[in-house]
C-alpha cells in the first residue's frame, strides 16, 4: 500500500476518498468477508471509504468570528477600517445585490410608469435570500432584525432558514444557536429543513457529534425531524470518519422513531413526517446494515433493540 488516495466525489463539509489496502486488511483491523462484500472496489481491490475534512472558510466570512471588528481596507490607517455591515452594503462589494436592492427600490417609486409599489414581507424574505446566496449574511441579518420590523413586518419561518442556510454554509454554530433562540422566543416552530440547516452546520465545523444530538434535541424539544436524506449524511460523515460510535448513536435513535407512537394531540403534517421517516426503505434495518457495510464496518442484531 502506497497511502494514494483517490478522489470518489464530493460531498458537502469534505471530499470522500479511495484508499487502497490489501485485502481483508485495512490499516491492521481485519474485515469480515461477508462485510468485503458489501464494500466498493478500485481496479479489482476492495477499498475503504473515507473523508477529508475541507479547510474551514475564511475567518472573515464567519460572522462570529468577527462580531465587533473593524475590517481593513486599502489604505486605511492603523486602528481604522469599516465593520461587516458596512462592508457588504457598499455598492462597489457587489454589483448583483446593488442591482437587486435598486430595482426593490424603484419600485416603491413607481418607476416604468406604474403605481408605486409597497414592499411586503416575501419581498424583504427575497432579498435577504439574495444576500445569503451572495455571502452578505450581516446584511440579511440586519434587515431581518431592524429593516423589517420599522417597516411593520416580523420575521417568519421563511426568514429565519434563509439565514439558517447561510449561516450553516460557513458552519457558524455559535450564530445559529442565536437565531435558533431568537425564533423560539417568537413562537416559530422549526421547520424540517430548519433541523437540516443545523445539522449541516455542525457537520461543516466539523462536530459531527453535535449533528446527532441536535437531531435528537430537536425531536425531544419541538417535534421536528429533518428529510431522511440527513440522517443518512450524518452517519455517511461519521463512518467516513471513523466515528463508529456516533453512527451507530443515531441508528439507535432512528430505532425510537421506529416505535413511535402518536395520540390525538399530534400535528397531522408531523405525523406525516414521523410516517414517511419510519417508512422509509433507506431507513430500515437491512438498508442501514448495508450502508455500514459499504464503509466497512459492522451493524449487527446487536446493535438493535
Amino acid at each position: 500500500d502506497d497511502g494514494t488516495s483517490y478522489p470518489m466525489r464530493d460531498v458537502e463539509g469534505g471530499d470522500r476518498h479511495h484508499r487502497s489496502h490489501p485485502p481483508q486488511d485495512f490499516e491492521g483491523k481485519k474485515i469480515p468477508e461477508r462485510v468485503l462484500r458489501d464494500m466498493p472496489t478500485f481496479y479489482n481491490r476492495k477499498i475503504k471509504v473515507q473523508m477529508k475534512m475541507r479547510d474551514p472558510p475564511p475567518y472573515h466570512k464567519v460572522p462570529s468570528r468577527v462580531k465587533g471588528s473593524l475590517v481593513k481596507r486599502f489604505g486605511d490607517e492603523e486602528g481604522g477600517g469599516i465593520t461587516k455591515l458596512q462592508q457588504e452594503s457598499e455598492k462597489s462589494w457587489s454589483p448583483g445585490l446593488t442591482a437587486a436592492f435598486a430595482f426593490a427600490d424603484s419600485l416603491t417609486h413607481g418607476a416604468c410608469g406604474h403605481e408605486p409599489i409597497a414592499l411586503n414581507k416575501k419581498s424583504w424574505n427575497i432579498l435577504i435570500a439574495a444576500c445569503c446566496n451572495r455571502g452578505a449574511i450581516w446584511r440579511a441579518m440586519q434587515i431581518a432584525e431592524e429593516t423589517m420590523p420599522n417597516n411593520g413586518f416580523e420575521p417568519n419561518i421563511y426568514t429565519y432558514n434563509a439565514i439558517l442556510c447561510a449561516l450553516s454554509r460557513v458552519g457558524d454554530v455559535p450564530t445559529m444557536r442565536e437565531y435558533m433562540v431568537k425564533m423560539t422566543n417568537a413562537g416559530i416552530t422549526p421547520h424540517q429543513f430548519t433541523v437540516d440547516f443545523l445539522v449541516s452546520g455542525h457537520l461543516n465545523s466539523g462536530d459531527i457529534g453535535g449533528a446527532v444530538s441536535i437531531v435528537q434535541d430537536m425531536f425531544n424539544q419541538h417535534s421536528a425531524l429533518p428529510p431522511y436524506t440527513t440522517h443518512l449524511k450524518i452517519i455517511e460523515f461519521a463512518l467516513a470518519n471513523n466515528l463508529v460510535y456516533e453512527a451507530k448513536r443515531h441508528v439507535y435513535f432512528i430505532q425510537q422513531l421506529w416505535k413511535w407512537k402518536p395520540n390525538d394531540s399530534v400535528d397531522p403534517n408531523f405525523r406525516k413526517v414521523m410516517y414517511l421517516t419510519t417508512r422509509n426503505p433507506n431507513l430500515t434495518k437491512k438498508a442501514l446494515m448495508k450502508l455500514f457495510r459499504y464503509f466497512g464496518e459492522e451493524l449487527t442484531d446487536d446493535d438493535f433493540f
